[in-house]
């Protein structure tokens, strides 16, 4: 999503349970591959794609260079419950998460100027979490790629996704691609190609203990271009991110990447019910830093409109 201008000394250390801190040029990660999305030459880096600089300070301009972001089915999108509609015969099995209690054997956690992300890397890619059913094509599995966050300056705003106008704190996004395609950035160029579940958050009060698993690294990765590598007891499943939630009782529709180039290849799982988040874990994630070393925060886009897209309710 961002490539730092600045070059930056290569800087290696090491924090609790064996995770190695990077800090380079190239966000700590090597580009993967290259590819033509829309006539414009994109670097694939993890499971985010380089396409020059973006600033949510005036995320309506992001269309003048990216002119998917102004499409017909972009996304986040405010999701009024009432009009949800129920989903048709061919789409009605049940949304399986597979694997999500499995642990990968190491986890890349990134500051890339824009978010936190964490790539999950594994020691056979059959041990992926896989979601399969519900909204997706019939017997199509699509495999978890990366999770991110975002969040807002203050516990009032934060989340990509509102729910009958209203925002919560923070918004975790776990992406997956259609397996068949063999790569997210491969995915990311077809209509189908992701399936991403977004879970919302608000701060849960003194009985949420802090210290997630995942929010151990943030302190680490401060500074945008920042990586961490997690290994052995510091790594963690899906299950443990989102807790609260239901994988079974969700919204769909189809949407969009929430940054540029904001390609229209998503269909949107959107988590009914709100997680649990500690005060100080999402304080963690406000204490990161952008490109431009001032506090990383308000990382969303505001909510695009519906134009007659349906969305789905299912297991309610």
């Amino acid at each position: 999503l961002h490539q730092s201008k600045a070059e930056q000394k290569k800087n290696i250390q090491t924090i609790p349970y064996r995770v190695s801190v990077q800090v380079s040029s190239t966000m700590g990660v090597r580009p993967r591959q290259c590819l033509v999305y829309g006539g414009l030459l994109l670097i694939a880096v993890g499971a985010t794609l380089v396409h020059g600089d973006f600033s949510y300070e005036d995320p309506d301009r992001w269309a003048d260079t990216d002119p998917d972001c102004g499409g017909m089915r972009q996304s986040p999108i405010d999701i009024v419950r009432s009009a949800a509609t129920l989903p048709s015969l061919d789409h009605a099995a049940p949304l399986l998460l597979e694997g999500g209690a499995r642990k990968p054997v190491s986890i890349v956690v990134t500051n890339n100027g824009h978010t936190a992300q964490y790539t999950f890397r594994w020691s056979k890619e059959s041990e992926r979490p896989t979601l399969i059913g519900g909204p997706l094509p019939f017997g199509a599995p699509y495999v978890l790629e990366q999770l991110h966050f975002h969040w807002g300056a203050d516990n009032g705003r934060g989340s990509e996704h509102t729910f009958d106008g209203v925002a919560w704190a923070a918004e975790a996004h776990f992406v997956f691609y259609k397996q068949e395609y063999g790569s997210f950035e491969q995915a990311v160029t077809r209509p189908d190609g992701l399936a991403v579940v977004g879970a919302l958050y608000e701060v849960g009060g003194d009985k949420v203990k802090p210290g997630a698993k995942w929010a151990v690294p943030l302190p680490k990765i401060r500074p945008a271009g920042s990586t961490a590598t997690l290994e052995g007891g510091a790594v963690f499943n899906l299950d443990s991110v989102a807790p609260g939630g239901s994988w079974q009782r969700y919204y769909s529709y189809a949407g969009s990447l929430t940054t540029p180039p904001c390609a229209e290849s998503v269909t949107w799982i959107v988590r009914d019910g709100i997680s649990p988040i500690a005060q100080k874990d999402l304080d963690e994630l406000r204490n990161l830093r952008d490109s431009a070393g001032q506090p990383l925060v308000d990382n969303f886009r505001p909510v695009q409109p519906l134009n007659g897209r349906p969305v789905v309710r299912y297991g309610f």
